[in-house]
């Protein structure tokens, strides 16, 4: 009877064994599939892929999202924003992240998250070496600096009509001639000057109107030295890359630009709207950190064309980075953002859109975007 019991018993177990793993399977739930996460390549400070391993601010964002979903993935390369846009378009990936500019071209392929930064336009170029005739042109070109000397000529000139009327004449050995002319413009030159106006007078109201001078001319030439000297040693500031002459005179030179970009469209379109098809073969679209900045070195090309974040950190890992700068930029501001791709739920593009608008209202974005400028 015990041994029947047993066998029993062991029957039982064997039918149960195999329904108590399906019956935790059940109630686990089928388990979600990660995220395909396209990343575009050698797009930093934005993102890159390299050996599996991406990095960036973008990818800092995604994770951050991702981390407060607790929502897993799987990083897939994307060669540049263009495929990044046409990837999601298909649904090649679940999301497609970078600093992928929102334009008009983009917005007809594609279903982008809210923006959650935006960047202008820049190039980066070779400082030309200025010659003293430049310098020149530049201080003539200073409405101050020819008002500085109108008024130091006018100042002198009525104090020397005055030390003229009060003395009748400069008489002294050092100052007088044969021609009163030539004895009044040398009186009035020492005043400009500074030099030996002690001749010029010596009783109470010539002294005044010379003290009266030499305070004058102090305030205008501190004036005239003090702008001379900032024009000097100033860093200019970035011209408007929208300005026509700017532009054709950089076209000619040659750009490079990150291939694929909002770069490549913008530069080719504002060809074709200056008539110039030949500036088209000066636009040289490449891949790379190292292409870009060896082409600028080389000699192969007069700039750089990318987002000015970007731009800032070429900039920084170009050798002799002192021989280079920030010469031309548009100032305008183009939204950048997420692509979600074509298979992503509502509910998970609801969820990035109200994390991104969260965390760039807290500042965490902008926190995370200067980080990696300054890498």
């Amino acid at each position: 009877m015990h041994r029947r019991l047993v066998l029993v018993a062991a029957g039982l177990l064997a039918l149960a064994a195999p329904a108590a793993p399906m019956a935790l399977a059940q109630s686990l739930g089928p388990q979600p599939q990660a995220l395909r996460v396209g990343v575009v390549q050698n797009a930093m400070p934005c993102s890159n892929l390299t050996n599996g391993q991406a990095a960036g601010s973008a990818v800092d964002l995604w994770q951050s999202i991702a981390q407060q979903q607790g929502w897993t993935f799987t990083y897939v390369p994307i060669p540049n924003p263009n495929a990044a846009v046409d990837a999601a378009k298909r649904g090649d990936v679940d999301l497609a992240i970078s600093c992928l500019n929102i334009i008009a071209e983009r917005l007809k392929k594609g279903d982008f998250s809210v923006p959650y930064k935006e960047d202008s336009l820049s190039f980066l170029s070779r400082k030309s070496s200025d010659g003293i005739l430049t310098l020149l042109q530049r201080i003539s070109g200073e409405r101050i600096l020819r008002d500085s000397i109108v008024l130091l000529f006018a100042i002198t000139i009525v104090a020397a009509c005055a030390l003229w009327l009060i003395g009748r004449g400069f008489d002294h050995k050092d100052i007088s001639s044969n021609n009163n002319f030539h004895t009044f413009f040398k009186g009035w030159m020492m005043l400009v000057m500074g030099n030996g106006i002690y001749k010029m007078g010596s009783n109470p109201a010539t002294m005044t109107i010379i003290t009266m001078v030499n305070i004058c001319r102090l305030v205008v030439t501190s004036v005239f030295v003090g702008t001379t000297a900032t024009m000097v040693f100033k860093t200019s500031t970035p011209t408007d890359v929208s300005q026509k002459d700017t532009l054709i005179n950089a076209l000619r030179d040659g750009i490079a630009v990150d291939s694929g970009t909002v770069s490549e469209l913008w530069l080719k379109q504002q060809v074709r709207e200056l008539n110039q098809p030949s500036l088209m073969a000066n636009i040289q679209p490449m891949s790379g950190d190292t292409a870009l900045i060896q082409a600028l070195q080389q000699g192969k090309v007069g700039s750089i064309m990318s987002d000015s974040s970007r731009i800032r950190v070429l900039s920084q890992n170009i050798e002799e980075p002192s021989k280079y700068k920030i010469s031309a930029k548009t100032y305008n501001l183009t939204p950048q953002s997420f692509v979600f791709g074509a298979k992503l739920s509502e509910n998970k593009r609801d969820k990035i859109n109200q994390l991104i608008s969260q965390l760039r209202f807290n500042g965490d974005i902008e926190a995370i975007v200067k980080r990696w400028q300054t890498l």
